[in-house]
């Protein structure tokens, strides 16, 4: 897995970097339409090996992507529906790069990011990328503020239409949200709605498990809902979610999901009535050994959470995994140093009820913190 990972990661990296080094020629319009379809195309092959590519080297390959799709239409002075389609596919971009710093625990960068692509997504007439960013924003605010999580996710299903992302907000940020006051009946609501959203989507909103720019997998939803109810103590009502999620995920080889399930499956055995560490240490442990050509940040901080648990519950922790992932948790950004970040620009409109993070300016809602 680690091979097939790390080749992920040079094919994708090396496509990028081609596409960031293209200039567009004489004629800018029609040389911007084919570099427009290279740069969406490259953005494409970055969302599908998201889930088997070191976030590191996904991050690294964004940013010629993020660069070209934020230059293009200002240098070449394009308007019209063409500066439109530019500024959306910027805004994926940014989603995408806000998603990888959020995964990598770069919260700081993440915020930046997410609120840029929710406003130019919004700029630019489409609700459910903007929806989508906003989601992701408030899963950052939702541990200092469970409350601002659910305004921010409120805006976030206002704009995003009848979409997949509305199924994502209510599954995965209004359940978390709601798990995080302990409000049980909020989160079975939150997972009703989401159900009933997806029951009404068609095949092709579903899409493959793991990260998405425009759908969302019934896979990610079973997983989210299990998540939240866990959380609120509810495990015996998790444990179907769990296995329609371990289903769907059999053989996708969506190795960053596959590891989200275990450590899911992790945390419900340890929070049953009668917990049971031994199973908790196998699912955590096949988590981890799937991660070791994908490490990341997120998931030592989860290993510590489901150890802690453990020894809340059982009277053992998970040490030994503990140990094995505790240098993921101070994973150095040497490389990230000359990465060129976006910074918000002043006059760069935002979705009604949410003003975009500027430069020289505080955000309205809270910049997690990362932990050290």
């Amino acid at each position: 897995m680690a091979e097939v990972s790390n080749r992920r990661s040079v094919l994708v990296a090396t496509g990028l970097a081609a596409v960031g080094s293209m200039s567009l020629g004489a004629d800018a319009t029609a040389d911007a339409a084919g570099l427009h379809d290279a740069c969406a195309a490259a953005l494409s092959a970055a969302v599908d090996a998201y889930e088997t590519t070191d976030l590191s080297a996904t991050a690294a390959a964004l940013v010629p992507l993020e660069r070209t799709t934020r230059t293009v239409p200002r240098e070449h002075r394009l308007r019209g529906r063409a500066a439109l389609d530019w500024m959306r596919l910027h805004a994926a971009v940014t989603t995408a790069a806000a998603a990888v710093a959020y995964d990598r625990g770069r919260h700081a960068d993440a915020a930046t990011r997410a609120d840029r692509a929710a406003a130019l997504a919004r700029a630019a007439g489409d609700g459910p990328l903007a929806a989508r960013a906003l989601a992701l924003r408030a899963r950052m605010v939702r541990p200092h503020s469970p409350a601002v999580a659910l305004q921010i996710a409120g805006v976030a299903a206002r704009i995003a239409g009848f979409s997949p992302t509305r199924a994502l907000i209510a599954g995965k940020v209004v359940t978390s949200a709601c798990a995080a006051t302990g409000d049980t009946p909020g989160v079975r609501d939150a997972v009703a709605r989401a159900w009933q959203t997806m029951e009404r989507l068609d095949d092709d909103d579903f899409g493959s498990p793991g990260f998405a720019l425009e759908t969302y997998s019934p896979a990610d939803l079973a997983l989210a809902c299990a998540e939240a109810l866990t959380t609120v103590g509810a495990a015996d009502e998790a444990t179907p979610h769990l296995e329609r999620a371990e289903t769907l995920i059999a053989g996708s080889g969506q190795t960053g999901m596959v590891v989200s399930v275990r450590m899911a499956q992790a945390r419900a055995a340890l929070a049953r009535e009668i917990p049971d560490r031994d199973e908790a240490a196998a699912y955590a442990g096949q988590a981890v050994t799937l991660s070791t050509g994908r490490p990341a940040q997120w998931l030592a901080r989860l290993v510590r959470d489901v150890s802690e648990l453990a020894d809340l519950r059982t009277g053992q922790g998970l040490d030994d995994l503990v140990d094995a992932t505790t240098p993921w948790l101070h994973e150095s950004w040497e490389a990230d140093r000359d990465l060129q970040r976006p910074a918000a620009r002043f006059g760069v409109p935002g979705p009604s009820g949410v003003m975009v993070q500027r430069a020289g300016g505080p955000p309205t809602v809270p910049v997690p913190r990362p932990a050290l």
